[in-house]
């Protein structure tokens, strides 16, 4: 990568960041790409260049936010040691929502405003390639002590555990915003709380 490359990435990153800040401080629906453009300290037209719209440069935050919340954490999954590498992904989910909260937060507002446009964030093209590649790899893994039947029903457990909790979590931090932004030491007990009452069914299986 040459250094105009390097310089447009970080524009592009800088731009990525100063919407994400924007979209969740005020609504992706109120913010427009000239209050982006000011506070990123870009030109309208440097914009534009890289994002032909608000909508697409929403469209690939919602990405880039799954993958680092999923597309990452997912391969900490160890099928040797299912109960315990469940446990600690769901550890990493409470970890992300205490030091990231805003990429959970903005997974929600963006559902909710890709509604107001009759629209379904799983039909975008980059969702489904994201959600392809994530568990593709997945099923890829190395589970040479694992039979076949074992590694389908820890996928189906991973899924449905990961994706419960997280819905969670959304939910919790969307009351926080409601509320001003404090969490208090019963919020933090009860994520702990729904975190082992997932692993008690977990292990019951």
């Amino acid at each position: 990568m040459n250094l105009r490359e390097k310089q447009m990435q970080l524009t592009k990153e800088i731009i990525k960041d100063t919407a994400l800040g924007l979209f969740c401080a005020q609504g992706i629906e109120r913010t427009d790409m000239a209050q982006i453009a000011e506070k990123a300290g870009v030109s309208r037209r440097t914009l534009y260049h890289h994002y032909k719209d608000k909508e697409e440069l929403a469209a690939q935050i919602y990405v880039l936010n799954l993958e680092q919340m999923f597309g990452q954490l997912l391969f900490d999954f160890d099928f040797a040691q299912p109960v315990q590498s469940l446990e600690k992904i769901l550890d990493q989910y409470l970890a992300l929502k205490d030091h990231q909260e805003s990429l959970i937060y903005y997974d929600a507002i963006f559902g909710v405003y890709y509604s107001t446009l009759s629209k379904n964030p799983a039909e975008l093209p980059d969702f489904r390639k994201a959600m392809e590649g994530w568990y593709s790899r997945l099923i890829r893994l190395d589970t040479a002590s694992v039979t076949p039947e074992e590694k389908n029903k820890w996928l189906d457990i991973l899924q449905k555990s990961t994706h419960l909790y997280f819905m969670y979590l959304q939910k919790a931090v969307i009351l926080t915003h409601q509320r001003g932004g404090l969490v208090t030491e019963e919020d933090q007990a009860a994520d702990r709380q729904f975190r082992d009452f997932i692993m008690s069914g977990v292990r019951a299986t």
